[in-house]
């Protein structure tokens, strides 16, 4: 007999480019970089999120991973339309993270810029900016509680994303 929890991890791809993957995984949303932010994408990921989001009961979370090399901090732009997604209204986003498993000053100038305008946004929950998926999944599994969101199984869903 399969048990939830050992069940396999299933993601489904939303949208995929040589840019970034928008995938969904239980009551999360996953939209992981493989290159540098940008407006359409951002805006995009939005309109991902919220058509998404309102199918799920209880709300769903939004995580923002970004690539574990090093990237450059997003441009004046970017950062408008992060802010703008991070503040939009909504009664099903539950939370928004940021996964920053890279190291050095511009990764940390990179968490620095995503905890303002998380915090800048936030209408509803506290900015959270993690560095490992371990830390993300305790935070995801408490927003949503849904104790399936596991470190290893989150672990899994962000790596089939990326390969996506």
């Amino acid at each position: 007999m399969v048990t939830p929890s050992s069940a396999p991890v299933m993601v489904e791809l939303l949208e995929r480019t040589d840019v970034y993957v928008i995938a969904t995984w239980r009551r999360i949303m996953l939209l992981v970089w493989r290159g540098q932010a940008s407006v359409a994408y951002i805006e995009r990921s939005r309109a991902h999120f919220q058509a998404w989001a309102e199918r799920q009961p209880g709300g769903a979370a939004f995580v923002i991973v970004l690539p574990r090399q090093q990237i450059e901090p997003p441009d004046e732009p970017t950062r408008a339309a992060m802010q703008r997604a991070a503040s939009a209204p909504g009664e099903s986003l539950k939370g928004m993270a940021t996964l920053v498993e890279a190291e050095g000053f511009i990764a940390a100038s990179v968490r620095a810029i995503m905890m303002r305008l998380q915090s800048r946004g936030a209408q509803g929950p506290a900015p959270n900016v993690f560095r490992t998926p371990a830390e993300l999944a305790v935070w995801a599994a408490a927003v949503l509680q849904d104790r399936e969101v596991t470190p290893e199984r989150l672990a899994e869903a962000i790596r089939l994303a990326r390969e996506g």
